[in-house]
């Protein structure tokens, strides 16, 4: 893999998905004051680590590729991916950890495989920047590895059912079986959970005690479910005292603005503040998938850790409202994803693959806006080859418009339906050429076509995409807006925009 064609690609992949004017001007009217979305749309389980004035983050990366991209900042509002630790499709990745030992990157991650084969690995690397070794597998199941180190610098891996496994001193192997440290705090029954579900343990010393947050509630199911509790011991074994006032942080009702906040972690700034970053979804828009939230928490003289009455100190992320193809992000679901795509800041080229978007791995975009419309220029260069824009969930629930010689193509649901167009639409000098323009309007779709990109005839059809997520379709994903390119020959894809709207 070329270092070129990353550093392009996570380029892209930063400034296209980090918001926009227009939702920000929103953010000021139905955000708590209290709360600050860092990174919008599909960036759940966020795991940060500050060394000296930098911030390094990752997230879950699921079927995307590539995997573990690695965000940095100097002010926390302004985010840059720095590298992907996993160039290559490693499978289903679930809530990995970011830590810094002796100097030295790793990520902790579980991973899931075609099968349903769970193993939890590591990748290490000597800068942020990478490169990051091969990944080394753990051969132990579970999920949410947490890296902990106590005051003699002994290493363990401490998973989501409170299981501490010993680590080797290089942190690449398990040298011991587990002890249970933990077992969670007991939630009371009247409340509205998906299940109790400990899950995403988190520890953070801070004076002579080690602070232990865990997510408890189930992640997603009623809006109050998911939360972060917190308890503290003077050792890594314990035993743990939970804190009277759990939970830490919890959604109290679903008139809020974030629904199932949980999967918390503590960092420490320069000048000593402490800030807890954490995920939920948006009311209204579980569509977007969780995005990364923060809020400022502080000691109090009970030495537990309380949630402030003051917004987190950041300054007003800068964040364009329309992003052209040579600085937007694609990533290929469940696929490598230098093997059918080329991107350059000219043109996006594709390989055709299956007959629809639902068995072509299509390229797809992280988007964080309630409303945007994306537009482009494909042209295919095989009479059997087939392309088009879509909004996509996953290969069986998506909405899109695209074309073929001689016909317009409408996707739904997995499932082609051919109509015929207003202009002409033929194979002529070698090639075939549209406009598409699809349009997302607080989750409502609609679709436009063009032969010139000037003047635009509207798909008689529309399509409502607002119960495309994981309570009711499961795989904790989100809709994302993509280009799909199927059949024989290539597609190429240029004037490519996303527009906040």
């Amino acid at each position: 893999m070329k270092t070129s064609f990353y550093t392009l690609l996570l380029a892209a992949l930063f400034t296209a998905c980090t918001g926009n004017e227009g939702q920000k001007e929103q953010d000021k009217t139905t955000l708590p004051s209290t709360t600050i979305r860092l990174l919008e749309g599909d960036m759940p389980d966020p795991s940060v680590v500050r060394v000296n004035d930098t911030y390094y983050m990752v997230h879950s990366s699921f079927i995307y590729n590539p995997g573990l991209i690695v965000y940095s900042s100097k002010n926390l509002a302004d985010w840059t991916p720095c590298s992907a630790a996993l160039p290559e499709y490693n499978g289903d990745i679930w809530a990995p950890d970011l830590c810094v030992y002796n100097n030295r990157f790793y990520i902790y991650f579980p991973t899931r495989n075609e099968k349903g084969e769970k193993t939890n690995m590591v990748t290490w690397a000597d800068s942020p920047e990478g490169p990051w070794s091969t990944p080394i597998d753990l051969k132990v199941g579970g999920i949410d590895p947490e890296h902990v180190t106590d005051d003699e610098g002994n290493r363990y891996l401490l998973l989501s059912s409170g299981d501490l496994h010993p680590l080797s001193k290089d942190g690449l192997s398990i040298t011991a079986k587990p002890t249970i440290i933990y077992k969670g705090w007991e939630i009371p029954e009247e409340w509205d959970i998906e299940s109790f579900s400990l899950e995403g343990l988190n520890v953070k010393k801070i004076g002579e005690w080690y602070y232990l947050l865990a997510a408890e509630g189930g992640t997603a199911g009623p809006p109050t479910g998911h939360m972060v509790i917190q308890a503290r011991s003077k050792k890594i074994q314990g035993p743990w005292e939970n804190a009277p006032q759990n939970p830490l942080l919890r959604t109290l009702s679903p008139e809020e603005t974030w629904w199932s906040q949980g999967h918390g972690s503590i960092v420490d700034t320069p000048d000593g503040k402490l800030l807890l970053f954490f995920h939920g979804y948006e009311k209204g828009f579980l569509t977007l998938g969780r995005q990364t939230l923060v809020r400022e928490v502080t000691i109090g003289k009970d030495k537990w850790l309380h949630l402030t009455n003051q917004p987190a100190p950041l300054p007003t992320p800068q964040r364009p409202k329309q992003r052209h193809i040579k600085d937007f992000v694609w990533q290929a679901a469940g696929e490598n994803f230098s093997t059918r795509f080329h991107v350059s800041p000219e043109q996006i080229t594709l390989q055709g693959k299956g007959n629809s978007p639902q068995d072509a791995s299509p390229l797809l975009a992280r988007a964080g806006d309630h409303s945007y419309k994306i537009e482009a220029c494909l042209e295919l260069n095989n009479e059997k080859a087939s392309a088009g824009l879509v909004m996509y969930y996953n290969k069986d629930m998506h909405f899109g418009l695209g074309f073929r010689p001689g016909e317009l193509l409408r996707y739904r649901r997995g499932a082609v339906h051919r109509n015929q167009p207003k202009v002409e639409i033929k194979f002529k000098d070698g090639k075939c050429r549209l406009w598409i323009r699809l349009q997302n309007v607080n989750n409502i779709i609609s679709g436009w076509y063009s032969s010139d990109g000037k003047t635009w005839h509207k798909y008689p059809w529309g399509f409502d995409m607002q119960g495309y997520h994981h309570n009711t379709l499961g795989e904790f994903l989100s809709v994302r807006p993509g280009i799909y390119a199927g059949g024989e020959g290539e597609v190429y894809v240029t004037n490519f925009t996303y527009q906040a709207l």
